[in-house]
């Protein structure tokens, strides 16, 4: 829609747009009181003024912003004929749409805070100089719709010098991250190196840790409010959900980040953190003897997780009645471990590697001599020795369940129970009586009394026999 359309021009006061304001009022009667003339006429000369000094290429463009065949600046006009005490700014208008039916909206956000008719003359040509100058630099950016300026914030944000560190480097910081909190730390050679070497990276990360992690290394995929500053030639483009803002230079399509960097040195301190680690990691020769001692046990272990896990499920369903073979138990905790395929004592490949407890790399030798040189054969000895065991425990009918003084409920005898509880619904004072055997006229009704479990324990008390339940079922 042209502001043309919705608003009003005057012989008069050429410089000014007269556009109606306020939701009930999209009409405009009169230009202002009695009163109101002399702020008109000052705005009229100090709008005339200012906008004889725009170049005529920047007036055709503000001419197409507003739509309008003349240049001018908007004045608001308020219950039809009243002068709205502040003027309009331009992102009112920048890839917005108003009804033709309806005055523009009054909110504070899109109104200048000066109260044009108060100020001074040389307060006023302030005022107004920069009222035409957020004009014009809307109508260059009106140009073309707000997604391009989002996409062009992008592509100038992915090109900041810094972002683009971050990007190549991106392994290398990610690494840092890693091993700066893991419990391999402790077991490099020397602790002075190491208390050094995370002071740099508390230095030397500061940079990459302000930026959110939505923001690394692209611009994140919120909604952006997009706030103007026709000084500094820039918009400030600002994720809420982030809380983080960019500034982008329109005239030099560059983005600059609230905290900037020296990139040259940033360059060198991410290049120095990771050759500082990388000595640190080849001095520790133990430390690295003990994980490819790990990665090798692993390795082993993994060709035969396969019968190993079949020994581990029977362990596990046997109790303390099995044996546990030492392959086994070393499986369990190894497997939490995570190798890349060649360890290298340099930080991204110690960054790669997942030991929950640092303390596992004590235990290396012992479980390398654990191992049997004759692995295959000894699990699967170990597994047929346990499928003995689990026939030997198979469950018996004769097997005792309960017991309680010369009273014993057998597996046979439970299993009975069960399976009436599975198809029938009593209370435990009933199943109570069902067992005992009691034909109660309530029993006799429900047919219990010809139930395969009535009387199975009718010698029991019956408080033995609630107890053998809720011990059992």
């Amino acid at each position: 829609m042209q502001l043309q359309q919705i608003a009003y021009q005057f012989g008069d006061y050429p410089s000014l747009l007269f556009v109606p304001a306020g939701r009930k009022y999209p009409e405009i009667r009169s230009i202002g009181h009695k009163e109101e003339r002399a702020a008109l006429s000052r705005l009229e000369q100090a709008a005339a003024k200012e906008l004889l000094s725009v170049p005529e290429e920047e007036m055709t463009l503000l001419k197409t912003f507003l739509g309008t065949d003349r240049p001018s600046i908007p004045l608001p006009v308020y219950k039809q004929e009243r002068l709205y005490p502040h003027l309009i700014r331009p992102e009112m208008f920048l890839w917005k749409k108003h009804s033709v039916q309806r005055g523009l909206p009054i909110s504070t956000g899109y109104f200048y805070p000066e109260t044009y008719g108060t100020l001074s003359a040389q307060d006023l040509s302030r005022h107004v100089k920069k009222v035409v100058q957020d004009y014009l630099f809307c109508a260059r950016l009106n140009k073309f719709e707000r997604k391009h300026w989002i996409e062009k914030i992008n592509t100038a944000y992915t090109q900041h010098p810094l972002i683009r560190l971050a990007s190549s480097k991106e392994a290398v910081i990610h690494a840092v991250e890693i091993m700066n909190k893991s419990s391999l730390l402790g077991v490099l050679k020397y602790p002075e190196d190491i208390s050094y070497w995370r002071h740099r990276v508390e230095i030397v990360m500061r940079p990459y840790r302000s930026i959110p992690k939505a923001w690394q290394w692209t611009v994140c995929s919120h909604e952006k409010e997009l706030t103007l500053h026709a000084d500094t030639d820039s918009i400030i483009c600002t994720c809420s959900a982030c809380r983080y803002s960019v500034s982008y230079r329109v005239s030099k399509d560059e983005v600059s980040l609230p905290d900037e960097v020296n990139i040259p040195q940033a360059t060198k301190r991410i290049a120095t953190i990771e050759r500082q680690f990388n000595e640190i990691a080849v001095q520790s020769e133990e430390t690295m003897e003990k994980l490819y001692a790990l990665k090798e046990i692993q390795t082993v272990l993994e060709q035969h997780a396969p019968i190993i896990k079949q020994i581990l499920d029977m362990q596990t369903r046997l109790g303390s009645a099995a044996e546990t073979h030492p392959a086994a138990a070393i499986y369990t905790e190894i497997e939490q471990l995570s190798f890349p395929d060649a360890i290298q004592p340099s930080l991204l490949s110690l960054a790669s590697i997942s030991v929950p407890d640092a303390s596992v790399l004590k235990r290396a030798e012992n479980w390398s001599k654990q191992l049997p040189h004759d692995l295959d054969e000894s699990l699967a000895r170990h597994l047929q020795k346990l499928q003995e065991l689990a026939e030997q425990h198979k469950p018996q009918a004769d097997d005792v369940m309960f017991e309680i003084k010369e009273f014993r409920l057998l597996r046979s005898h439970l299993e009975k129970i069960q399976l009436f509880l599975q198809e029938e619904t009593v209370q435990n004072h009933m199943l109570v009586q069902i067992l005992r055997g009691e034909a109660t006229s309530k029993i006799r009704r429900s047919g219990f009394h010809e139930a395969e479990v009535f009387g199975l324990l009718n010698e029991w008390p019956a408080k033995y026999i609630t107890k053998a339940i809720i011990k059992s079922c």
